[in-house]
């Protein structure tokens, strides 16, 4: 082992030399130092004891650490890949043999500004800082040591400078440069740098200068510990694809600015925190979790020396490779993420990101569905298929512009993004051949499925169709916008065409639900699967067929525990493991709960977006996994775990659905649309945005014997606004009754309530809505606690309607199980009127449904619950 060998031999002269207080480096001068500063604690900071195997990345816009929990980690400054494996150790003159860092690495608190490793043994202890700055092409770490007697770290990796994938360097060599105590990583042509070293280090084990060979690079960093309780012990690591001294002198003020770069990191920190939606809950995990993701969104952002700055999909380990997960440029996972960062107010960030892709957009129009970090080293965009060969980004990259234009109103950006619209626009129309209005597969490329047998003989798939005809509805509003009278035309042609053939030509009228394709002999693809959510989620479906549709997701076959499986588990395709033929994925288990709530169908909706929140605890803190098993929950091991979109399945479903947020900027409206789970007696969300208008909205409930009351504030800052807000009354209520500020009211034709709130409003910046009622019934969402292993066996509410009898009430759970759920309203008894189950009250508030051993492994069962 490399630490145990070098540290014997350098051990004991460092001790003679650091105990008699002679200068470290024997030069006769003293290392330069960083001196001690404040890590504040951060308002969100996630803590907890190491889990061995378990992801730790720290990212910034130009670098990365890739990391475990234990303290080992990948090093990249982008679009570089500069050392495997860097990890620290620890001798001590009461031990004779070096103590790897990953055997007492103990702690792990991670912060959204800098994440901190404590490493704890009984003679000493070293708390690792790891800071990812915002401009600099570098990583700093800052040690914080603890320590009554000498002590000696050793920190070793394995050097690489190579491009990320699928680039490539030759000529590699690493030396160490002893004046400057640093290793100095290049090639050949020395147009590819990176340095790693420390001003505290005296040594290193000497290689070939000539090439990198297999053996790790070891600098040995002995500590006075007089001087490490005045000082932090920094290691650097600065690269980049420039001359060699600019990469010095990017190391030297990594180290020189230390503090100043802590402090503009912790300040983003809390611009991001400040300056976005929050949200106050019954569930505190729920509010953490979505102050995390607002935190892990602008995480995507990567700026890159070659390409400029855009959003990348994912990080995670490229071990021996140079794939880092997915942290390169998507096109497809980025609308998502900006479906979830225009809600929030994040539009700076958007903005940047919709012109980004629309500099690479492909000459005849397409937009690009991923760039590698490397590409403008290596012929991509010419010669590897990867680049244009998903139809799905061109329609997303459109609706993602339109919902962004929505949402701020931003005229000016529309107006810059125009030309590269109507691009795509056009592009869009060569795909659509055979006249049914909808772009297809076949012509366009991959769309939901990339392997597998569910793609087999596919012509055109719903979730391409369900992006497309959200694209032609948002092309009308803005082709009018822009004046564009030859593309609103033709989009007003084809979207009642494209609207038909979504909601007939996929409808499957004996299975009750939209199929997953149509094949290239006319027939269709009938699979259950999850893809029609997408379509669903931008309310295009007819509304029975929808809720039809949406009843068979909510089923465990399609919504486990944990999120939704792409692919129904009663498919004969379906295999828990498989990438797109059954693992259970949180991108698009968002789509699922954000559609049966723009359904409102809140009760099947809810447990998917809180299972979401509960990955931000459960496996790396405060991030979010790409795929996991469809048979426990737990990720696969190939997973990306820290994937960005399947972050926007926590804030979407949250900020449009829960919360019901719809922004209308250009038109200067909002509708508001919550449904709140009954069991909430209050919320508040801070800070929607629409346009240059900031909206706080405070709901407080309460039920009584004879029915209840919804209270809703609306607190606006800005120009004026008009609300839409769609009183959330439960199934059979009568006698709705509801005042705005105290002034009878009557909803409108679209079911709302109006008021015009701000700067010119007539009501001022502040309304108080009051809806009461008398009589109905709210279901309370199940609750699924989730614990990593578990296998799939929560409750399912398939539908929930109100009838002249009373209610009828769908579940679906597991054989051998009883379930409680919550009721709020009118007193009721249940009865089961089809299906194996029984059912009683467990008290006025609460039914208990319990599923006989006997049955099938699910089951279902129709509950009725009448009034007596």
């Amino acid at each position: 082992m490399a630490l145990e060998s070098n540290s014997r031999v350098a051990l004991p002269a460092l001790f003679v030399a650091v105990a008699a207080g002679l200068p470290a480096n024997g030069s006769g001068q003293s290392a330069a130092g960083v001196p001690r500063f404040e890590i504040a604690p951060s308002p969100i900071e996630l803590a907890g004891p190491v889990r061995p195997g378990e992801y730790l990345g720290v990212t910034g816009p130009r670098s990365a650490w890739l990391g475990l929990e234990t303290g080992e980690a990948e090093l990249w400054v982008h679009p570089l890949k500069v050392g495997n494996r860097f990890r620290l150790g620890f001798s001590t003159p009461a031990y004779g043999t070096p103590i790897p860092g990953d055997e007492v690495a103990r702690t792990v608190q991670v912060r959204p500004e800098l994440t901190t490793i404590t490493y704890s043994h009984a003679a000493f202890r070293v708390r690792q800082h790891i800071l990812a700055p915002a401009d600099l092409p570098g990583l700093l770490l800052l040690l914080d040591v603890d320590s009554p007697e000498p002590l000696e770290i050793i920190a070793e990796f394995e050097p690489v400078l190579n491009y990320m994938w699928p680039g490539s360097i030759g000529g590699q060599y690493a030396y160490w440069d002893a004046a400057r105590r640093v290793f100095v990583l290049s090639e050949s042509l020395q147009e590819r740098n990176a340095v790693v070293g420390s001003p505290w280090a005296v040594n290193s084990v000497e290689h070939p200068a000539h090439q990198l060979g297999e053996a790790p690079r070891t600098m040995v960093i002995p500590v006075d510990p007089e001087r490490a309780r005045r000082e932090f012990i920094p290691i650097a690591v600065a690269g980049g694809t420039t001359p060699r001294e600019e990469v010095f002198a990017s190391y030297e003020r990594l180290i020189a600015e230390a503090r100043s770069l802590y402090d503009a990191k912790r300040a983003w920190a809390d611009s991001v925190l400040a300056s976005t939606v929050s949200i106050e809950s019954p569930d505190p995990r729920l509010d953490l979790a979505l102050e995390w993701a607002k935190i892990n969104l602008e995480e995507q952002r990567v700026c890159n020396p070659d390409l400029g700055c855009g959003f990348v999909a994912g990080w995670g380990h490229s071990r021996n490779g140079t794939r880092p997960g997915f942290g390169w440029f998507f096109g497809g996972d980025a609308a998502q993420t900006m479906f979830a960062m225009e809600a929030l107010g994040q539009w700076e960030l958007v903005a940047e990101e919709l012109a980004f892709l629309a500099t690479y957009q492909r000459e005849d129009g397409k937009i690009t569905h991923e760039i590698s970090q490397a590409a403008a080293r290596i012929p991509w965009f010419d010669v590897y298929p990867y680049a244009y060969y998903h139809a799905d980004t061109t329609p997303y990259w459109m609706v993602a512009l339109y919902e962004y234009w929505r949402a701020s109103g931003d005229d000016d950006l529309l107006r810059e993004l125009w030309p590269a619209y109507r691009r795509a626009w056009a592009w869009c129309l060569t795909a659509e051949t055979d006249g049914d209005g909808i772009i297809e597969n076949t012509v366009g490329g991959l769309a939901a499925v990339e392997v597998g047998g569910l793609g087999a003989a596919l012509h055109q798939d719903i979730y391409l169709a369900g992006i497309w005809v959200a694209a032609l509805e948002g092309t009308m509003a803005l082709a009018e916008r822009m004046g564009d009278a030859g593309i609103a035309g033709r989009a007003r042609e084809l979207a009642p065409r494209a609207r038909a053939t979504l909601n007939d030509a996929y409808w499957l009228d004996d299975a009750g639900h939209h199929a997953f394709g149509i094949l290239a002999d006319g027939g269709t693809n009938d699979n259950l699967t999850v893809w029609p959510a997408t379509a669903a989620a931008f309310g295009l479906f007819d509304e029975a067929r929808a809720r039809a549709t949406l009843a068979h997701l909510a089923s465990d076959r399609i919504s486990s525990d944990w999120g939704a499986h792409m692919l129904s588990t009663e498919s004969e395709l379906y295999h828990p493991l498989q990438y797109n033929m059954g693992t259970v994925w949180p991108f698009v288990t968002g789509y699922v709960s954000w559609a049966q709530y723009r359904y409102r169908r809140p009760w099947a909706g809810f447990h998917l977006m809180d299972a979401v929140k509960q990955m931000t605890f459960d496996w790396s803190l405060g991030r979010h996994p790409e795929l996991l098993s469809g048979t426990f929950y737990e990720p696969l091991d190939q997973t990306v775990p820290h994937q960005f979109f399947a972050t926007s399945a926590l804030v979407t479903p949250l900020v449009r659905g829960v919360i019901g947020w719809e922004p209308d900027a250009p038109l200067d409206r909002v509708r508001l649309a919550p449904q709140l789970p009954p069991d909430w007696p209050a919320v508040t969300v801070r800070r929607l945005r629409a346009g240059e208008t900031t909206t706080d909205v405070e709901i407080r409930q309460r039920w009584t014997e004879e029915g209840g009351e919804q209270r809703t504030t609306l607190t606006t800052r800005g120009p004026a606004l008009t609300f839409g807000l769609v009183p959330d009354v439960p199934a059979g209520a009568r006698d709705v009754s509801i005042t705005v500020n105290g002034v009878a009211t009557e909803v409108t034709e679209d079911g709302t309530v109006e008021m015009t709130l701000g700067e010119a409003g007539p009501a001022g910046d502040r309304a108080e809505i009051v809806v009461t009622w008398n009589g109905g019934l709210a279901i309370a969402p199940p609750r699924i606690d989730l614990e990593p292993g578990q296998g799939s066996s929560g409750l399912r509410i398939l539908d929930f309607t109100a009838d002249p009898g009373g209610w009828i009430l769908e579940v679906e759970g597991l054989a051998g199980r009883s379930y409680e759920l919550g009721i709020f309203g009118a007193t009721v008894e249940p009865d089961v009127v089809e299906g194996a189950a029984t059912t009683a009250l467990a008290n006025p508030a609460t039914v208990r449904i319990t599923f006989p051993p006997d049955t099938a492994e699910r089951t279902t069962a129709v509950v009725r619950l009448a009034t007596p």
